[in-house]
């Protein structure tokens, strides 16, 4: 008997019980396909590729329950009763099968000996949906909405770390994978921008800007004036930024819903109540002896206190571009918010930014939030962000691959060993988010996170590095992306 819970059965609910039972199906329902993958992969001559399409295909359909008519704004939910059967029969027949511990050679068996029940289960499903919503969207929309997954990025945090991720970016451009929707985090954030703001964009561009910046360009001394973010050692400004990602005549910054790849930026609320119980030394740490030190001491320093704050008592992750009104920020305003970590890199909207600043007091004053930090104190992998993000129409599909990239979790590396805690701590966040992504690409070789801003050559080998790691992974993310179909040609021609 299978693990899997019975299917819903009625009407789309908005009892939160069956909306809960409904999304955990689905997202079983992208484990088992994102495991047969891997199973096929491993042994493509164990299964026909039509018996193996046509189970994907069946995933892709008993996932559907809101079906946007491509090229509108306008959506059709999905009597939830139709798709019932369908997706219960595959959690009850192949959930644990696929899930286990046998081989890719017994999974692909299973599938095998499953695929003409679920062909049979997936033709009645698609004429009963054509019948009932043949006005709507026509059976190509359809079979493109089962058969096709959108690529949604999520890029993590881990200052200088991050780098690679540009590399990354490029070996997917290169094999002309477009991400439809992007989460960051802080540098993943900063990096989310320059991928985001143009779908074919080019790279060289981006590294060529990069490899220019001088630190002054990024950040300066730290200032005293704090209005939405922590004081910190340094006040991250991000100049260069703002006048790279202004558009028209007069130069005005870009926002959040100018970009073409839609994008959104996780940034971390310190909630007033809980952030005044904290120990003075951690809400306003005094510089004292510590302005003697080196800057990477200051930072080692701060980084201890960094751990009163990963708690869920004390912040809360906020979705920037999420909503209509957060979607009107400043795009790099957003960024910097969502990379200033909490006493250490401060960052403040600049006194144009009227839209932003009003957007963010109303942030504070709705939540009760002291301040508005680093995203990565919250969630710094965002990939349940992500999934919720597509589960709310921000790309133009449902039916999604989820590819997360971290660059900040546990190594041995003895000229960080003083990060061990706090990756630790941002490794237990991993719990939740590593189920919601389909790929998870962990990047072993990067600069340190502390190299903010990395010399040419720095900067030029960690993209390779990113690159690399990469290509490892094109296999999976490639076959993850191939559009499927449920029948052939000559099979379709018949059932018409």
């Amino acid at each position: 008997m299978s693990n899997a819970p019975a299917a819903v059965v009625g009407t789309r609910s908005t009892d939160p019980v069956a909306v809960d039972r409904d999304e955990r199906e689905r997202l079983q329902l992208q484990r088992m396909e994102r495991a047969l993958v891997r199973a096929w992969l491993a042994a493509p001559e164990a299964m026909p590729q039509a018996d193996y399409e046509c189970l994907r295909y069946a995933f892709g359909l008993a996932k559907l329950h809101v079906f946007r008519v491509p090229g509108t704004r306008h959506e059709i939910t999905v009597d939830a009763s139709r798709i019932a059967p369908l997706r219960a029969w595959l959690l009850e027949h192949l959930y644990d099968r696929l899930r286990g511990s046998a081989t890719a050679d017994q999974k692909l068996a299973f599938c095998l000996e499953a695929a003409p029940d679920a062909r049979r289960r997936c033709i009645e499903l698609r004429r009963d949906l054509l019948a009932l919503h043949g006005d709507e969207f026509s059976a190509e929309d359809l079979d493109r909405e089962a058969g096709k997954r959108a690529l949604v990025i999520v890029a993590g945090g881990g200052g200088g770390a991050g780098y690679v991720y540009a590399g990354a970016f490029a070996r997917l451009m290169e094999a002309n994978l477009i991400p439809d929707y992007m989460v960051g985090n802080s540098i993943g954030a900063i990096l989310g921008l320059f991928r985001a703001q143009r779908r074919h964009g080019d790279v060289n561009d981006y590294l060529d800007f990069a490899s220019k910046l001088k630190n002054g360009d990024i950040f300066t001394g730290a200032r005293r004036r704090s209005e939405f973010c922590l004081p910190g050692l340094l006040h991250l400004h991000l100049r260069a930024l703002h006048q790279r990602m202004a558009t028209g005549d007069l130069r005005r910054p870009l926002r959040l819903d100018e970009m073409e790849i839609p994008l959104d930026l996780v940034v971390a609320g310190i909630r007033r109540r809980p952030y005044e119980r904290l120990p003075s030394d951690v809400r306003a740490p005094s510089q004292g002896a510590e302005r003697w030190l080196p800057m990477w001491m200051q930072v080692a320093a701060r980084f201890a206190r960094l751990l009163q704050f990963f708690s869920a008592d004390v912040v809360e992750p906020i979705v920037l571009g999420r909503d209509t009104d957060t979607r009107q920020v400043h795009a790099v305003d957003a960024a910097g918010f969502s990379a200033a970590v909490p006493s250490i890199l401060q960052y403040e909207p600049g006194p144009g930014a009227g839209v932003t600043r009003e957007i963010f007091s109303e942030l504070m004053a709705t939540r009760e939030l002291a301040a508005i930090v680093d995203g990565g104190v919250a969630d710094n992998v965002p990939a349940r962000a992500a999934w919720r993000g597509i589960a709310a129409g921000r790309a133009a599909t449902r039916n999604a691959y989820y590819l997360a990239f971290d660059c900040f979790f546990p190594r041995v590396d003895a000229k960080n060993f003083w990060l061990w805690p706090i990756t630790q701590t941002v490794q237990m966040q991993m719990r939740v988010n590593r189920v919601y992504a389909d790929t998870m690409v962990r990047f072993d070789r990067t600069l340190s996170p502390l190299n903010i801003v990395p010399s040419p050559s720095a900067l030029h080998l960690s993209v390779g590095w990113g690159y690399q790691e990469m290509d490892e992974r094109m296999p999976e993310v490639e076959e993850m992306l191939r559009p499927v179909s449920l029948f052939s040609k000559q099979a379709e021609a018949r059932a018409s």
